[in-house]
């Protein structure tokens, strides 16, 4: 699907992300997000594949295709979308 709309895949790897890591990475979330802990669990129970995408207006575009991050409103309001 990423390809398929236009995007350019230029790097992928996969990581096994530590703790520490996932956590300042998320630090804004902390206070803010319910399941900040469980999202945290979750991210560092296995291996993580990052991608390195390219497109013009990366950020917005691929935020669109990927879609609400809640996947129950994404089935219905963005169906079309990855999530």
């Amino acid at each position: 699907m990423i390809l398929s709309e236009g995007f350019e895949i230029s790097a992928l790897e996969m990581f096994y992300l530590n703790k520490a890591t996932i956590e300042e990475f998320y630090d804004v979330y902390k206070s803010v997000l319910p399941e900040y802990v469980p999202l945290i669990d979750h991210l560092i129970s296995g291996p993580s594949i990052i991608l390195e995408v390219r497109q013009k207006n990366v950020v917005t575009t691929f935020r669109e295709m990927v879609g609400p991050s809640d996947p129950e409103i994404a089935r219905y309001l963005r169906p079309n979308t990855i999530r």
